[in-house]
């Protein structure tokens, strides 16, 4: 059975993900406890420390890098510990002990400096531009996810996600919107691909897309499912409501 570490196990990602990895031998750590994983024990530390990240990976066949800050609106003193320091120190654990594969929970912040009002739908080929400083600590995950990609055994896929949320919040996050059923699905598409490294976004089927998710599909096998559009009439009015720079003016319903 595979083994998988599944970092920031009491977050909001994390807690969405886990009804669809059934079937899989889970290892979950945070820095605090994590409920809902039944009788697996979280364990509890800080992967910034090298000591302990080493520890959380040793014999593993993989792992689902989840742990971050999520706040876009963040100041650098609250990112740069939880999202720069702990995916460095993580994948040079996760190199140093052979792991196989990581699946590294990137943003579509690191490519939110393209989205304006009319703008064409975002390649994911293109380089990062992100759109605040959480978008920029998610382009220092994916780069540094394609040195240990290119300089180790340890294969890397970047998945730059939306608002993963049972469903949007505005009319205003439609478009990147990313429904719990469809993380599952490209999660485990990640795990079993073939991949020596890639970056795919990951939002849902939606009408209003602005992400092109091409790659995913070929490359992935990834198949979307599910579009925010049915939930137009239930959402309040609102702006994008990921980033400020993500603000842009959609089409009316």
């Amino acid at each position: 059975m595979t083994t998988v570490l599944i970092t920031g196990a009491a977050g909001n990602v994390a807690t969405l993900l886990r009804p669809g990895l059934e079937g899989l031998d889970l290892r979950v750590t945070d820095r605090r406890a994590a409920e809902g994983w039944g009788t697996r024990a979280t364990v509890t530390g800080d992967l910034s420390d090298p000591e302990f990240a080493a520890a959380a990976v040793g014999g593993v066949d993989a792992v689902i890098h989840l742990a971050a800050s999520p706040l876009a609106g963040a100041p650098w003193s609250g990112l740069r510990v939880p999202n720069v320091d702990v995916t460095a120190t993580l994948l040079d654990a996760a190199a140093a002990a052979g792991v196989p594969k990581v699946v590294l929970a990137s943003s579509v912040h690191a490519m939110g400096g393209y989205v304006r009002s009319g703008s064409m739908i975002v390649d994911p080929s293109w380089p990062a531009r992100p759109c605040c400083r959480y978008g920029a600590t998610k382009a220092f995950a994916e780069a540094y996810g394609h040195a240990i990609a290119a300089t180790s055994r340890t294969s890397v896929v970047c998945l730059r996600l939306g608002l993963c949320l049972p469903k949007p919040t505005t009319t205003g996050n439609l478009a990147e919107w990313l429904a719990p059923a469809d993380l599952r699905r490209l999660v485990l598409a990640a795990l079993a691909a073939d991949i020596r490294y890639g970056v795919y976004f990951g939002v849902s089927a939606n009408t209003r897309r602005l992400f092109d998710v091409t790659n995913a599909r070929d490359e992935l096998g990834f198949e979307l499912r599910l579009d925010s559009e049915v939930f137009t009439r239930e959402v309040r009015p609102g702006p994008a409501g990921i980033c400020p720079l993500l603000h842009h003016a959609l089409p009316p319903t």
